[in-house]
């Protein structure tokens, strides 16, 4: 496959498209990283089909202006085709998806000759020790735009285990902290693990005030704002440096004040290219304007929530579309309906379209299937009769055309679920369970953390354990992993001991420890009795039966007076405080 610098030539371009041959080509992009200019976006070719594989940066040795160095070679004589033998230059790619669908869709060793080509940096570091890129790999240029952002990062940390054949997993992390006395702490995630229990997912809790949000405000901050030491920061780390994708946080209280994107971070001094490298959803966001389409500024409202999650669950098309030559991509619409279907009975989720919508707009160019609308008659704000109309998205649907159904869809108005022809309406549980489901299947990368502040909020018991369930079998389906910030020791019985944090206020400042038994299936009573105190603190139904004992006098009263409404722990209690051992 020919790897060809276009820039921003259009008639190399058109050149390319005509023909019939493979490609890769380099274009422009004036994307500028503290006055090093590398980033090439890609229009890729393989098969007569093209396949989005994102961006790549190009450092040459001396130059900060990639392109401005390639225009020269072009003008010298140069025919555009890397390799470029008499120059000296490392790459990077955006993410670690763009070698996984080289290799799925070229034949053996096609995406490694494309390293090579490209001279990427991962290859050449951790495989190859080739000298001239260490070297590279030791400079200003590389540091402040090839290593700027996270997602950079883990494509150097992990690429060449992408191109060895190497499965990505995220490793143990520590994250020092500020707590609630402005001392620092240490939370030590454990992940990888060669015990047979589920590792996935994390789990801080404590009282109230013991500094959870906290930690996971300071963990996104931390992630957000790539320069490490930094005076925002506080003293704030990971370490080692996360090979994480991507961080997401999830957050559905009213009191949170987590930030809503990367531009929410105030100490960034620049703003990132890669928006996805952190994604929130709560009730706080940026809706996009009416007249412009862009983002505006940060609302508190109901309305965020039911556009997230139109938007996610459109997203999730987009990536089966994108990814679906990857033997290893588990289809996004497919899980959503296998997780969602524990919780919600429902045929289709689809997004409503807004008014005189044409339909042959929504039908991509290159399929013949036809798209079944689902029609509901309703009536307006005037009172009049109208049909609405709903565009499924389900794993089948492969004719859409996205851009299109962006256009064209009502937001505002969320999902909608359908059993048959008729709409369901989901109680407040169930639609918080979609919120957070839909959500993170949109926006998830391979090796992504999910931060979740209290799930437990508004889900029932029985929910509260299929949201647990439902996050471990996407985690494990994308390699990914979880943090949850929670009161609940529901949430806690899920979980083995060693990745239970229990969060502590002492005299000697914050603990964190780990229960000394196995929670994973353990007892809930004992679990809640280790974690909150639960023995120390005096409960109200037992103060009412101290001031009983104290009416009647023995404990064998009480029981007659009360007869049939005891139970058999309130018997043992009443006969234990008669004796001083309650």
């Amino acid at each position: 496959m020919k790897i060809v610098y276009a820039g921003a030539q259009q008639d190399v371009r058109k050149k390319y498209l005509a023909s019939k041959d493979d490609f890769l080509l380099l274009l422009h992009d004036r994307w500028d990283d503290y006055n090093y200019q590398t980033r090439f976006p890609t229009l890729c070719r393989v098969g007569g089909e093209l396949v989005e594989l994102g961006a790549v940066k190009i450092l040459f040795a001396g130059e900060r202006a990639s392109h401005s160095f390639l225009i020269k070679k072009r003008e010298n004589g140069w025919n555009g085709e890397f390799p470029l033998k008499d120059a000296d230059y490392i790459s990077v790619t955006e993410a670690t998806t763009f070698y996984e669908q080289l290799l799925e869709i070229l034949p053996e060793k096609g995406a490694l000759k494309v390293a090579q080509k490209l001279r990427d940096a991962s290859y050449l570091a951790h495989m190859a020790q080739d000298d001239k890129a260490l070297a590279l790999i030791d400079t200003e240029g590389f540091r402040n735009s090839l290593q700027r952002e996270r997602s950079l990062q883990n494509s150097f940390a992990e690429g060449w285990r992408v191109l060895n054949g190497q499965a990505l997993d995220v490793a143990n992390l520590s994250f020092t902290f500020r707590s609630p006395t402005d001392d620092l702490s240490t939370l030590r995630m454990n992940f990888a693990s060669r015990s047979l229990l589920p590792h996935d997912v994390n789990v801080i809790i404590g009282p109230n005030g013991v500094g959870k949000s906290s930690l996971l405000r300071q963990m996104v901050k931390a992630w957000i704002q790539p320069g490490v030491g930094h005076a925002a920061l506080k003293g704030a780390f990971f370490e080692p440096r996360p090979n994480l994708s991507q961080l997401v946080a999830i957050a559905y209280s009213p009191f949170e004040r987590l930030p809503v994107d990367t531009d929410d971070e105030e100490s960034l001094d620049r703003p990132l290219k890669d928006k996805d490298i952190y994604r929130f959803f709560g009730f706080r966001g940026r809706l996009p304007s009416q007249k412009t389409g862009r983002p505006t500024r940060i609302r508190n409202s109901l309305t965020v929530p039911k556009v997230n999650a139109a938007r996610s669950l459109i997203q999730c098309l987009t990536d089966d579309l994108r990814y679906s030559n990857l033997k290893a991509w588990a289809n996004k619409l497919r899980t959503l309906q296998e997780v969602l279907g524990s919780g919600i009975d429902f045929d289709v989720a689809a997004v409503r379209l807004l008014p005189d919508t044409p339909s042959e707009e929504l039908i991509a160019d290159d399929t013949l299937d036809a798209i079944d609308l689902i029609k509901i008659e309703d009536t307006d704000s005037k009172g009049k009769k109208v049909t609405v109309c709903y565009v499924p998205i389900a794993p089948e649907s492969s004719g859409i055309n996205v851009p299109s159904l962006l256009r064209h869809a009502d937001l505002d108005h969320g999902v909608s679920f359908f059993k048959g022809d008729a709409p369901l309406q989901l109680s407040s549980g169930q639609r918080l369970f979609f919120y957070i489901v839909v959500n993170i299947l949109g926006v998830i990368r391979r090796n992504s953390l999910v931060i979740v502040d209290e799930p437990e909020l508004f889900l029932h018991p029985t929910l509260e354990l299929q949201f647990v369930s439902m996050l471990k079998q996407i985690l494990r389906t994308y390699g990914s992993k979880a943090l949850l910030a929670t009161h609940s020791v529901v949430t806690v019985r899920e979980v083995p001991s060693s990745c239970v944090h229990v969060l502590e206020a002492t005299e000697e400042g914050l603990a964190i420890k780990s229960p000394p038994f196995e929670t994973f299936g353990g007892d809930v009573q004992r679990i809640t009795s280790y974690v909150f105190g639960d023995r120390s603190v005096s409960k109200p139904h037992e103060a009412w039966l101290r001031k009983l004992l104290a009416k009647y006098d023995t404990a064998d009263e009480v029981i007659e007076a009360l007869g049939t409404e005891l139970n058999e722990e309130m018997i043992i209690q009443l006969h234990a405080m008669e004796n001083g051992k309650w």
